[in-house]
């Protein structure tokens, strides 16, 4: 295995392909690395975490990109086991002229799974390869994964988007709510209204008080029409005089008897 060769023809190649960003060639350059402490042999068992370490890949997501493409695009053929307990196997692909050239047809289908197809132009200078069925429909499977992520991204989307429709209806009937309360009268207003309607000054001032104490609430909702609870307030305390007025004793005056004047017996001894 000539080394410098494979480093040769593995750049040569990778300066023709467009797809190649430098996430790619770190981790083929720390797959390589792997692949020379086991003396070029194929397969060889590979460690996620090892191999994010050495190419500077801190994001499992990219990881698993990366090397599916590169399996894709074949430059390896990357055998996942899913088992934590067991690496993964990956078979390194040769670039250099003389392994090439020495690479069977057999061969190439145990490392790719399909035949490679190697064209030669007019001027007798090597084409890329057809890419393989299984490479075609592993590109399929990961549009159709991407796909539905992004359906999935986009629902958790419309989702967000309803939670704030309703906090904003919410909001805007909280705001309709404050803005259907009437303002506050003032301390005049309220003694005028109660004047002309012929109550004391003093039930003015402690209407008007006692309103103010607490917001202008009528029990939790804000009041809508301070005169209709000022008529209320008024109601209440003309109920309140004649229960006052019915259970008061002093103000029970009997007829007048033999040696009284009026309500008030002289007759009686202090």
């Amino acid at each position: 295995m000539n080394y410098i060769a494979h480093l040769t023809g593995f750049f040569q190649r990778v300066s023709r392909d467009y797809r190649f960003n430098p996430t790619h060639v770190s981790l083929y350059m720390a797959l390589f690395q792997q692949w020379n402490l086991t003396r070029f042999r194929n397969p060889i068992s590979v460690c996620r975490s090892e191999l994010m370490q050495i190419s500077r890949i801190s994001s499992r997501v990219t990881y698993h990109k990366c090397i599916k493409e590169l399996h894709a695009w074949g430059y390896l053929h990357y055998d996942p086991s899913y088992n934590h307990f067991r690496g993964s196997l990956v078979y390194m692909l040769g670039f250099d002229e003389k392994q090439d050239r020495e690479n069977t047809p057999e061969q190439a289908v145990f490392c790719t799974g399909a035949v490679p197809v190697v064209n030669l132009d007019c001027t007798g200078a090597e084409q890329e390869p057809v890419p393989s069925i299984n490479s075609i429909n592993h590109i399929n499977l990961t549009n159709s994964r991407n796909g539905r992520e992004r359906a999935r991204d986009e629902g958790s989307e419309y989702e967000q988007e309803g939670v704030q429709k309703e906090r904003r209806k919410e909001k805007g009937c909280a705001e309709k709510e404050k803005k259907a309360a009437v303002e506050p009268p003032g301390l005049e207003e309220v003694r005028t209204f109660f004047l002309e309607r012929g109550y004391r000054e003093l039930e003015a001032f402690r209407f008007f008080h006692h309103y103010s104490a607490n917001g202008w609430l009528m029990g939790r909702n804000p009041m809508q029409d301070w005169q209709a609870g000022a008529r209320k307030w008024m109601l209440n305390e003309l109920n309140q005089d004649r229960g006052e007025d019915a259970s008061d004793p002093g103000n029970y005056s009997p007829a007048p008897a033999a040696g009284r004047v009026g309500a008030k017996d002289y007759t009686e001894p202090l």
